[in-house]
């Protein structure tokens, strides 16, 4: 596998991907960026895309070819060497990359020491590395197997490994101060050393992660800032958040007046639902109290109905018989008139 093949590759610029993240940490406005082993330029097209200056420098030959072609000051330079400091000499730059550099370097501090000099005041250096205590390599080794391959955690051009504790260490020491970490988390099991990790018992695997929060972190990005501007930095910063926080109260204020015009308009309709309801509500007790009485009216009415019958009932049987004996009279008189 070529170094082009090895470090070639396609992204989404406003995706998750590893690349796409590192790229959003690069202060935003177009600045100047000075980007180390950019290999054949995958994120350099994005900087270009994005309106920043990017100067590069490159030792790979094939590389050099691809990156010629871009609109990009190139630099040919071994990083262990000083020749490209030397050529950079007197200049500054708002931001330094360094993304999966500093373990290819031998000697990585001696580099991270001279950068200082590289970058503009308030600008910073942004650094990503692989994370040897990454679980997956930790499964490898407990199989007794630490084997380089053409890419990935143990790719065979890897000559220093990092821990982030470690990497923190070597930073302060060559005068830099930690601002920022983000973490590439990857499931062992979606990694080149998922067969490592499944040969593994179950308590195996729990014995190898208790207590331990950062064991799927592939990666680690930083983002640091020369200690010496440690102060003004930290003035940026609560400058910053300052600002946050008032857009945050002016975004606040904005939801709470809403919110409060919402509760107000609630506020109304309840008072004048509640307000039909009493009304309502009224009209159902006068509505009952105009069935009780329509019910002791019926009850009266059907008294004096069942008091009519009977009399009704006892009238008719009176005049029943009374014409019955009217008969009977006329007929025992035309029987003695025979």
């Amino acid at each position: 596998m070529t170094n082009i093949e090895r470090y070639d590759y396609a992204f989404d610029p406003n995706g998750e991907e590893w690349a796409a993240r590192l790229l959003r940490r690069v202060p935003p406005g177009g600045g100047s960026v000075l980007e180390l082993g950019p290999g054949p330029g995958a994120m350099t097209r994005v900087l270009l895309a994005r309106g920043y200056r990017v100067t590069v420098v490159e030792n790979d030959p094939e590389a050099l070819e691809v990156l010629k072609t871009l609109d990009v000051e190139v630099i040919p330079g071994n990083l262990d060497n000083t020749d490209w400091l030397d050529a950079l000499k007197g200049r500054q730059f708002d931001t330094v990359m360094a993304c999966d550099v500093l373990e290819h370097l031998r000697k990585p501090e001696d580099v991270l020491q001279r950068l200082s000099e590289l970058v503009a005041p308030m600008g910073c250096l942004l650094i990503s590395v692989p994370n040897i205590a990454y679980a997956g390599v930790l499964a490898s080794m407990r199989s007794g197997i630490f084997d380089y391959s053409d890419k990935g955690q143990l790719d065979r051009t890897h000559v220093r490994f990092f821990t982030k504790r470690s990497m923190e260490k070597m930073l302060l020491d060559c005068g830099w101060a930690p601002r920022v970490w983000e973490a590439n988390r990857v499931p062992v099991e979606c990694s080149e050393f998922a067969g490592y990790w499944s040969a593994l018992s179950g308590d195996q695997r729990q014995a190898l992660l208790a207590g331990w929060q950062d064991f799927d972190v592939y990666q680690w990005m930083v983002v640091v800032t020369p200690s010496v501007d440690a102060p003004t930095w930290e003035l940026k910063e609560a400058r910053g958040m300052a600002e946050s926080l008032r857009d945050e109260l002016q975004a606040l204020t904005v939801l709470h007046q809403r919110e409060r015009a919402s509760l107000l308009e609630h506020q109304k309709a309840f008072a004048e639902a509640k307000d039909l309801i009493g009304k309502l509500q009224q009209e159902i007790n006068e509505l009952r109290t105009e069935v009780g009485s329509l019910r002791s009216e019926k009850t009266l009415v059907e008294s004096e109905l069942a008091t009519t019958q009977i009399a009704l009932q006892a009238r008719t049987a009176e005049l029943n018989d009374r014409a019955w004996r009217s008969r009977w009279r006329r007929l025992m008189g035309s029987h003695h008139s025979r």
